[in-house]
């Protein structure tokens, strides 16, 4: 399988688990199994979102750095989605277990590192949210300026990542499954496009 085609389905794939992932991101702490399988397939499409961009930019950066940059940003929005998925999937249900048997004081504090836990996960789905933005931000300014692929996918990105930067920064954006999630179907939306072009690569951009 050639390396566009293998990056450009690897690109799907992780946006499609993605979206999967906060479809059925359980809102109650106490569903420990669903939290465990969802989160799970959010650490299962970091390695393959990671590779879809590294194919993107070996494509764009040929025109010039920008790309590589963009590389840079989104390998740390993988590493907030290992720390975001490990502190919600792994560590949120094992608090609340351990929280449930307990009584008075210890569950106070119990409690306290529960909601230290719930804020960390928080900043880590910040953290992804514009540093993912970021990314796709400068691979769209890249795909229009170089056309190296379909320019209306680079306008359409870029797009992505000025709602998403104006969402964070205004304070409107929660980072709960509705508004995580509106975040994480928009960008898939523009990854699934771009990856097409990938694994399809013999289209030629315009």
């Amino acid at each position: 399988m050639r390396r566009e085609r293998l990056g450009g389905w690897c690109m799907i794939a992780g946006a499609v688990m993605g979206v999967v992932t906060m479809a059925f991101h359980p809102t109650r702490a106490e569903r420990a199994g669903l939290a465990l399988a969802v989160h799970a397939l959010a650490l299962a499409a970091a390695p393959l979102a990671l590779y879809g961009g590294w194919v993107l930019t070996r494509r764009l950066s040929a025109g010039g750095a920008a790309a590589e940059l963009a590389l840079s940003f989104y390998a740390l929005s993988m590493v907030a989605t290992l720390l975001a998925a490990t502190a919600s999937g792994l560590l949120a249900p094992d608090l609340f277990a351990r929280t449930a048997g307990l009584q008075g004081e210890a569950r106070a504090a119990a409690e306290a590192v529960s909601h230290y836990n719930h804020a960390l996960n928080q900043a880590f789905a910040r953290v992804l949210a514009a540093a993912s933005s970021v990314a796709i931000g400068l691979w769209s300014i890249e795909i229009v300026r170089t056309r190296l692929l379909h320019r209306a996918k680079g306008i359409f990105g870029c797009i992505v990542a000025a709602l998403v930067f104006l969402a964070l920064f205004s304070g409107h954006l929660r980072m709960d499954v509705h508004g995580f999630g509106a975040v994480v179907l928009a960008q898939a939306v523009w990854l699934v496009l771009v990856g097409a072009e990938l694994s399809g690569a013999g289209n030629e951009p315009s």
